[in-house]
């Protein structure tokens, strides 16, 4: 074997090592075990009637006025699962993002001690020249464990 192909076997074997090390040590130190599949898209859900627990957990619940006037605020709040996802060290939502179609309207980032509960309100006044559509709101929150999850509304403007 000459060097050059001794280099590249030393090279790919520490590589492996490293990898396959890193991901036992993660795993062991981080003992929850995580659906790959959910990392794939965002994750919405299937049945919105009869959600699994997972997504009960994870998908956003907007709640809104069914119609709002262009021009006059109100109000939107948004929590993460119909019963509100648990903030730990080990399994927290990352961040809530609120947009009006796809516009950015507001974004909520939050640490993993559990200081804060996923959940928001946010006051939007939304533009005259709305009057008389049909617009979104969509929420889309990160969980660390469980991917990217959305939802959404919809609002008719007078």
């Amino acid at each position: 074997m000459d060097r050059r192909n001794l280099l590249k076997a030393v090279a790919v074997g520490a590589g492996t090592a490293v990898w396959s090390g890193g991901r036992a040590l993660a795993q062991e130190h981080f003992p929850v075990s995580v659906n790959e599949n959910l990392w794939k898209g965002i994750n919405r859900p299937k049945n919105p009637e009869h959600k699994t627990a997972v997504e009960a957990a994870h998908v956003p619940v907007i709640t809104a006025p069914a119609k709002v006037k262009a021009g006059e605020p109100f109000d939107v709040s948004v929590a993460v699962g119909k019963v509100l996802h648990p903030m730990g060290p080990m399994h927290w939502i990352e961040y809530l993002q609120l947009d009006i179609g796809n516009e950015p309207a507001g974004t909520v980032v939050f640490r993993s001690r559990g200081y804060l509960k996923p959940e928001t309100k946010l006051t939007v006044v939304l533009d005259e020249g709305l009057a008389g559509k049909t617009i979104s709101l969509v929420a889309t929150v990160k969980c660390n464990l469980h991917g990217i999850w959305q939802h959404y509304v919809n609002l008719e403007v007078a």
